[in-house]
């Protein structure tokens, strides 16, 4: 009995680790393109910046604005970069 009760504790030890691991790594993905993201939106809005580069800034934005709430943020990050 006591074999059985060891193993379960292990089974939901590990269960939980998973989950706390995909946790952190959104929680280590979203700042990261947040922080992306401003500053794709500051050359977007700078006046000094090539129109060419403003526009694939722009359209990086508007793509990453389509698909955020259906992909996760690490998804998002490893399609952009």
């Amino acid at each position: 009995m006591s074999m059985k009760t060891s193993l379960l504790a292990l089974t939901l030890a590990a269960a939980t680790m998973g989950s706390t691991n995909a946790l952190a790594l959104d929680d280590y993905c979203t700042p990261k393109l947040n922080d992306y993201l401003e500053k794709l939106q500051a050359t977007v809005d700078s006046k000094y910046m090539p129109s060419s580069q403003k526009e694939t800034a722009q359209k990086v934005l508007d793509k990453v604005s389509a698909s955020r709430n259906e992909e996760g943020d690490c998804l998002i990050l490893e399609d952009i970069l």
